[in-house]
């Protein structure tokens, strides 16, 4: 799309630069502001301000043809996200708009920065940060982004590639914008790619849930499902006959005539049983209190100490729960917390500790609360086993006395079977946890083969839709025609290993006879190549409708390590001859905007600004000492009305 700048003002002084159409130069010394200028230009275009420290709060309005609309812009300098900027329509409709620079804000349908992508077309999207992890957060793609194809910096110009090596994000921002020039970036792409990420993120999310079941479960003896089902069947078994045993006991007993005095001692002997083996639990429920209690004294000691010196003491372990006083297993590894497996933070603050410390205390508070509990209640068993023996005792001086063949053995093997019923139940369930988990696990696996295979038909399906667009090959044949011709014309040096110039098709970088813009290993040739690079770029767009690449061009410092003798003037001159023979060819679609220390070694072009040492871009205010300092406007003529503005 047609993008010129027409004008550019510094708010508050006297400084203004008119643009032409066709080809512009901003010439002067290297202190004199080209770069500050073009610092301007770009944030005049939406991009992020970044200007030198005496223009930082000014503020700068300009004007702009966007296709057939014209806009005049207001925007002051500052980093602030949120900062304002003015545009009103000039003709046409006559809209008008106060937008937030790049964040957007309540009461607000869009930020300034995403204006500029809506009046030039451009697609707003946003992609993953890294694209070879599809699960990383998704980042906007910015006009700051589209802007690197129209605008070569000045220190970038003769090092790199729109100044991608050493900034990551900034070099997959690029190929993005590529992908989205040439039509590699398509909707249903785009599609595929975010199921893509939810197809991932599930992945990722049950692969790590299942390597945590399979952890857990190869540290334990029901590591093995045969094994579980093995013994399941075996317990399944031995309960069914231990059954069958107790149903014949029962069938024994009540064919005496001493069957009330033998259930009644049966029943005092499992509540004996009962009793004992819950004094016996409650006897180990209260020594573990009062290791935890122990442990939490320890601990709150720890913390003091910690608040004293300012770090936390973690080097504790618990063997017993906090809550229900149940024995804690070895679990986790080194470095994650064995109760709650997860990673203890590093530096706890004070407040934290203090807070921690408030805890730990209330916990011994309800530990020795528990204690107290568990006494009383080992005492209140005590006695009632006393009771319940002293019971036992009566019904079997009974049982004698009422039948002197009663046999205490078939007592002692109604316990025996009772108490083995108990053991194997208690087994199958934990048997029927173990094997829930492994079917958990199997389910999980089964998922996880799914999506891998609807991952790898993702990825085979946006490979295929990349690959597939033959209008996309064309597009990119024109551009390496269009990059080779345009370095030829340049008279670029060139190497005779493998002739030919184009753009590498998994990089999108320039690359001149087999050899990597890395590779070049001289700067005046990597400025030709930049140069030719972003031309190509242009050249291809002003014939390809369907490529929405702005059709503006601002080369910042051009004739960088190029040289100005001999043969080297020589291509600096066919450098400018070729911008301004394409400039002047498309002169109502593409402006050209150069920057350069010395007036530009041909004629033809606009000299659109011309600043020096004493003429810097933010101009000095003229002392009025005895009325001799004469206004810019009285002193010399207006920049574009002077023959010598066009060289």
């Amino acid at each position: 799309m047609r993008l010129r700048i027409e004008e550019l003002t510094l708010v508050g002084t006297s400084r203004t630069v008119r643009f032409e159409p066709g080809m512009n130069a901003i010439v002067g010394s290297m202190s004199g502001g080209k770069t500050a200028t073009v610092s301007c230009l770009r944030a005049l275009l939406g991009a992020d301000v970044k200007v030198v420290p005496e223009l930082r709060g000014r503020t700068i309005s300009g004007t702009v043809l966007i296709g057939e609309r014209r806009f005049r812009i207001v925007r002051q300098l500052v980093t602030t996200t949120t900062a304002k900027v003015d545009i009103a329509e000039i003709g046409g409709q006559q809209e008008l708009w106060r937008l937030p620079a790049s964040e957007l804000q309540a009461g607000y349908d869009q930020t300034f920065r995403n204006w500029w992508l809506d009046i030039l077309d451009l697609p707003a999207i946003r992609v993953p940060r890294a694209p070879t992890d599809d699960a990383s957060p998704l980042v906007p793609v910015t006009i700051s982004d589209y802007l690197m194809y129209c605008v070569l910096k000045q220190n970038e110009i003769d090092n790199s590639v729109f100044g991608t090596p050493d900034n990551n994000h900034k070099n997959i921002k690029r190929k993005y914008v590529f992908d989205i020039l040439y039509g590699l970036y398509d909707p249903e792409a785009a599609g595929l790619r975010e199921h893509l990420r939810k197809v991932t993120t599930e992945l990722n999310a049950l692969t790590a849930d299942a390597d945590t079941l399979e952890r857990i479960l190869e540290n334990t003896t029901f590591s093995s499902r045969a094994h579980l089902e093995v013994q399941r069947q075996q317990a399944e078994q031995e309960l069914a006959q231990a059954r069958r045993t107790d149903l014949n006991l029962t069938h024994e007993l009540t064919e005496t005539a001493t069957v009330s005095l033998r259930t009644q001692i049966s029943e005092a002997e499992a509540e004996l049983a009962r009793i004992s083996d819950a004094a016996a639990a409650e006897a180990v429920s209260r020594s573990r209190l009062e290791e935890l209690r122990d442990q939490l004294i320890a601990q709150s000691r720890r913390l003091t100490r910690a608040l004293v010196a300012e770090r936390l003491l973690n080097d504790f372990e618990f063997h017993t729960c906090p809550r229900c006083g149940a024995g804690v297993p070895d679990r986790g590894d080194e470095h994650t917390c064995r109760l709650c497996l997860q990673t203890p933070p590093q530096t706890p603050a004070p407040s934290t500790l203090a807070a921690e410390q408030d805890r730990v205390i209330e916990q011994v508070t309800e530990t020795e609360e528990l204690i107290k509990r568990s006494t009383s209640r080992l005492d209140e068993l005590q006695a009632a086993r006393a009771a319940q023996a002293r019971r036992r005792t009566e019904l079997g001086g009974q049982l004698d006395r009422a039948t002197a063949t009663y046999l205490t053995d078939e007592t002692e093997r109604i316990r025996a079977v009772a108490a083995q019923q108990a053991r194997l139940e208690e087994h199958l369930a934990r048997l029927g946890d173990a094997l829930t988990l492994h079917e958990r696990l199997q389910g999980q696996n089964e998922r996880i083969a799914e999506l891998e295979r609807e991952q790898e038909n993702l990825n085979a399906r946006i490979a295929a839709a990349r690959h597939s667009n033959t209008a996309v090959h064309e597009r990119l044949n024109t551009l390496d025609a269009a990059f080779e011709a345009t370095l030829r014309n340049f008279d670029a040096p060139r190497f005779d290993k493998k002739p030919g110039s184009r753009i590498n098709r998994e990089t999108y970088m320039p690359v001149v006879d087999g050899r990597s813009f890395a590779d070049l290993q001289s700067q005046g040739v990597e400025v030709l190549v930049n140069v030719a690079h972003v031309l190509a770029h242009q050249k291809v767009a002003l014939n390809d409708g369907a490529i929405p690449l702005p059709n503006l061009l601002i080369i910042d410092g051009i004739s960088s390590n190029v040289g100005h003798e001999g043969v080297d003037l020589e291509r600096l001159r066919k450098m400018y001859a070729t911008l301004l023979e394409t400039a002047t060819e498309h002169i109502d679609r593409l402006q050209i905007i150069v920057t350069d220390n010395d007036s530009p070694p041909i004629r033809g072009i606009h000299r659109a600004l011309e600043l020096s040492d004493t003429d810097r871009l933010v101009p000095v205010v003229p002392s009025t000492t005895e009325g001799t300092t004469q206004s810019a406007e009285d002193g010399e003529a207006e920049p574009g009305n002077d023959p010598r503005d066009r060289v």
